[in-house]
């Protein structure tokens, strides 16, 4: 019988020597089961875009959260600023100018409300005149509203609409800021500068020439006292077309203002109000003015003319403008027709008006032309 001999107690471990070749040889192997990363591996790849992705993340939310702040610090501002209150300071302090430079015209809005993102809006307008009832002017609505994003660019662009019964009013403006600062800033009065479109459709015009009128007649001046029968004219119409005039920046010449008005008068009539004036209404069958600013010269395009039942009117020309917009030159050629009463009345007058002589006017007829200055036109 065999006898076997004991199995040893001893591991590996408790042998320094086999148990750090041991550790060596499972290194090797764990470095052939997973090979090291590379640092341009995929897997690092990986988790710089799953770090970027998360800053991406938190800039979107820093943007929404700024976005829905900015909209609601507008909400607040729009349902709790005493816009009422803003609306009568506004209207006095518009009649306290009135007041102190002695116009006879007052100002009454019923409502002013904001508009969003920036414009107000303002409903039943009047422009009263204390001498005259007949010439208020009434406006059913004003909105006014700025364009955000020319700010950025350096620019100012505002649109107005004005709205009464039966026509409208669309005004366009559009200026750099610069020169807006240069305007508010100029120690003298100075034309605003900067693009103005202007679109009439239907526009009624009574009651502003009738409240002009009734200022003029306001100031009590002497020199108009042989026309005042005139000033008590009714003129209305509708006025339809377009506008355009580019204003060059506060300090630059006139050379560079432009302008191109084309506006016909639709439904035109002209009443005489005063007793010792003996013409019977004239309503116009055409009525139109067509003006080109360019270059300090205003032509005047033969397309201008104001045809009535007993007088007729055709102008052309040219009238240059220097910088102080004075005039200083004027080549014009007119062609008045005269019937009826008006020709009973003014066929001896007008010519005299005009430093014309009397024998220039034939059956009712009289072709001319005026040159020179205001002051001094000639007539040939």
């Amino acid at each position: 019988m065999e006898t076997q001999p004991p199995q040893s107690s001893l591991l590996v471990e408790d042998i320094p020597v086999l148990a750090a070749q041991n550790e060596i040889a499972e290194e090797a192997v764990s470095m052939v089961a997973a090979p090291a990363r590379s640092q341009y591996g995929a897997d690092l790849f990986g988790d710089v875009t799953h770090l970027r992705a998360r800053k991406s993340k938190k800039a979107r939310l820093i943007a929404i959260y700024s976005a829905v702040g900015l909209v609601s610090f507008f909400f607040f501002l729009y349902f709790s600023f005493p816009i009422n209150v803003v609306k009568e300071v506004a209207v006095s302090k518009v009649n306290e100018v009135f007041i102190q430079r002695r116009m006879p015209v007052r100002l009454s809005v019923a409502s002013l409300k904001f508009k969003f993102p920036v414009g107000v809006s303002l409903d039943d307008i009047q422009l009263m005149n204390v001498t005259d009832s007949d010439a208020t002017v009434k406006i059913g609505r004003i909105v006014a509203s700025l364009n955000v994003l020319p700010i950025f660019a350096g620019k100012a662009d505002a649109s107005l609409r004005v709205t009464q019964s039966g026509g409208s009013l669309d005004v366009n403006v559009s200026d750099s800021l610069y020169s807006l600062f240069k305007l508010a800033t100029a120690k003298n009065a100075r034309l605003p500068s900067g693009q103005f479109a202007m679109t009439f459709t239907n526009f009624e015009i009574k009651s502003l020439v009738a409240n002009a009128l009734a200022y003029i007649k306001a100031e009590d001046n002497p020199n108009l006292k042989t026309i005042e029968p005139f000033l008590k004219t009714e003129i209305g119409g509708q006025i339809t077309g377009l506008a355009t005039v580019e204003l060059p920046p506060v300090g630059d010449s006139f050379d560079k203002a432009l302008a191109n008005i084309d506006l016909k008068l639709a439904k035109a009539y002209l009443s005489f109000k005063d007793e010792s004036i003996q013409i019977p209404q004239q309503d116009f069958s055409a009525a139109r003015i067509s003006l080109n600013l360019a270059k300090k010269s205003l032509e005047i395009s033969s397309d201008t003319k104001f045809i009535a039942n007993d007088i007729g009117v055709d102008v052309a020309g040219r009238i240059n403008i220097s910088d102080a917009l004075s005039v200083n030159d004027v080549n014009l050629k007119l062609a008045l027709t005269l019937k009826g009463k008006i020709e009973e009345q003014f066929k001896y007058l007008l010519p005299a008006v005009f430093g014309c002589d009397q024998s220039k006017m034939v059956d009712g007829k009289m072709d001319f032309e005026l040159s020179g200055s205001f002051g001094a036109l000639a007539c040939r």
